[in-house]
């Protein structure tokens, strides 16, 4: 009976000492714009579900409110609000009632901006003061706000960070409100430390090349003023290289000496030969098969050589290419040679070619320029073949200029060729080819994007007969007209369809994105190639398709149908062909 007692005794106790939870309510009266801040951060939101809670807990939170809503609208400009915050309990449910009148916002007022440091120093100082001035975010007049006001700091300091002074920092920073005029006065100085330049190349992780592969790649001179631009370029390069699974490029920021500071560069190196097999499908061409090998240190020498046997249903080849390394003026030259047969609407064609080329890549910018020589043999079904041998110089222009090269949202393509041979020289007809295309990647609205594509192509002469099929056109498949099966639209010879002199293409389409990664599209393509420009009758195809933003750039399904002809043909497309 004892021991029962005790238990009741102490089990009063523990129930006593565990103070119950205050469940509780909130009343808010403030502009829309405050009323979501507070039920972001607020600490009687926050705790408001929770059965941690007491009455004296809940107490504090509401003692706490006007402080912490005082310093949340300090931050966004608001520096002398009215605010009440009471607490009240009736039938058991407690209740909070808070009250706010954010008054007026303080406004950004005059900005006092000074350099010290080397910079200051310097002939430059008044124009990069004048430069960062200008750039200055934060314009007079506007709400103060806090993380503007910090956001502004950091892109002034950013400029001297990019270019010459990678140490620089702020000295100090001062924003004084006047309560009365409600404006703030700001303050910054910015000490660009000293003046830093680029020095010799340090290279670590070279075993298979010798270090002129990354020297070749470097785009920055001992001397130059440090731009960190040049590094990322460097190190874009040397990514982007083959030679290379990884590369990265720093340079010493504490050096005690700033001037000639070596770059260190660090690669991780690919193996030098391998071999490649690969299956595939294009509703183009057919099911393919593709064997690949590849020396990228062929002698010694880092001389890269690639060789490839690829069968396909209606195209065949064997070739190889012999690549030197990239020259310190950054220009990349190979020599390549290739044997290819084609058997496309009713004409098979056997080509053997061998090239020598040069080009070279800036920015968004890329230039080709080469010298080939064609012998090719052309077999059409019910009509007389012919050969055609031709040596021909070509100069190629692309300009890529979109915000992602695997999936454009935003931006355009560009490419111009001019090709030409002349009889005197190793050829069996004298002419000149001009080819360009373009496409356009317009967002519309959140979810939608408009992209639009033409093509243009002309051949000068006097005769197609005697020019290699690759430069004449043809047009229809995946990457043309959809809805026409590949190169069915050209210039018809006996049972064959042959490329013309001729080509206009259009094309415009719409895509929906339904998910980050999937989305429809509709769309409708024209054009036609010919032998003469007053031959040319655009044939429309249109349809609808799936989009998909896959690892190795944006898929496309799509099912169009031909006007002309009547039939209805599915495509497979990846990315866009430039």
């Amino acid at each position: 009976m004892r021991a029962l007692l005790f238990g009741a005794m102490g089990a009063c106790c523990l129930a006593l000492a565990v103070p119950a939870s205050a469940a509780y309510e909130i009343s808010l009266e403030a502009p829309p714009t405050q009323r979501q801040l507070l039920e972001k951060h607020l600490d009687l939101y926050r705790w408001r579900d929770s059965e941690r809670v007491d009455e004296v807990q809940l107490r504090r939170l509401v003692d706490l409110a006007p402080a912490q809503i005082r310093a949340f609208l300090a931050g966004e400009g608001y520096y002398s609000p009215e605010i009440s915050a009471t607490l009240s309990e009736r039938n058991g449910v407690w209740s909070v009632h808070i009250t706010l009148h954010p008054g007026e916002p303080v406004r950004v007022g005059p900005l006092d901006l000074r350099l010290t440091g080397a910079l200051a120093d310097t002939p430059d100082a008044p124009s990069r003061l004048n430069k960062i001035r200008a750039a200055w975010p934060l314009r007079p007049g506007a709400v103060f706000r806090h993380a503007d006001w910090e956001t502004a700091k950091r892109a002034s300091l950013r400029g001297l960070l990019l270019e010459n002074y990678p140490s620089a920092n702020i000295q100090a920073s001062q924003a004084t409100v006047d309560p009365e005029t409600r404006t703030a006065k700001l303050a910054l100085t910015l000490d660009s430390g000293p003046a830093f330049s680029f020095g010799t190349l340090v290279i670590k992780g070279l075993r298979r090349y010798p270090g002129s592969v990354v020297e070749r790649l470097n785009p920055i001179r001992p001397g130059e003023p440090y731009a960190q631009a040049k590094l990322l370029e460097f190190q874009s390069r040397l990514q982007d290289s083959p030679y290379f699974a990884s590369a990265d490029v720093q340079m010493d920021l504490d050096a005690a000496h700033p001037t000639q500071v070596p770059i260190q560069v660090g690669v991780e190196e690919n193996r030098a030969r391998g071999i490649g097999l690969g299956i595939g499908m294009s509703t183009d061409t057919g099911p393919r098969a593709q064997l690949d090998y590849h020396d990228l240190n062929l002698f010694d020498r880092a001389l890269r050589l690639s060789g490839h046997l690829k069968l396909a249903d209606k195209e065949q080849s064997l070739g190889g290419e012999l690549q030197f390394p990239r020259t310190a003026s950054g220009f990349q030259d190979s020599l390549s040679a290739d044997l290819t047969r084609a058997d496309i609407e009713g004409e098979i064609t056997r080509t053997l070619t061998l090239g020598a080329k040069r080009s070279r890549q800036r920015d968004r910018n890329e230039i080709t320029q080469a010298l080939r020589y064609y012998h090719e043999r052309q077999d059409i079904a019910g009509a007389t073949g012919n050969r055609a041998n031709s040596l021909i110089a070509s100069w190629a222009w692309t300009r890529r200029d979109v915000d992602n090269p695997l999936y454009p949202g935003k931006g355009y393509l560009l490419n111009a060729q001019l090709d030409g041979a002349h009889q005197a020289l190793l050829s069996d007809r004298t002419f000149a080819r001009g080819y360009g295309k373009a496409t356009w990647f317009k967002p519309l609205g959140n979810q939608g994007q408009l992209i639009l594509r033409g093509e243009l192509g002309a051949v000068a002469a006097t005769s197609r007969d005697g020019i290699p099929s690759d430069f004449l056109f043809r047009s229809g498949g995946d990457q043309t007209v959809r809805g026409y099966a590949y190169q069915s639209l050209g210039v018809s010879e006996g049972a064959a369809i042959v490329g013309g002199r001729w080509l206009a293409v259009v094309s415009a389409e719409y895509a929906h994105w339904l998910t980050p990664k999937w989305g429809a599209a509709v769309f409708v393509d024209a054009g036609d190639a010919a032998d003469h420009i007053g031959d040319l009758q655009p044939v429309l195809g249109y349809g609808l398709g799936a989009r998909w933003k896959s690892p190795v750039g944006l898929l496309g399904l799509d099912l169009a149908h031909g006007h002309e002809s009547g039939q209805t043909r599915l495509h497979f497309a990846v990315g866009y062909s430039f």
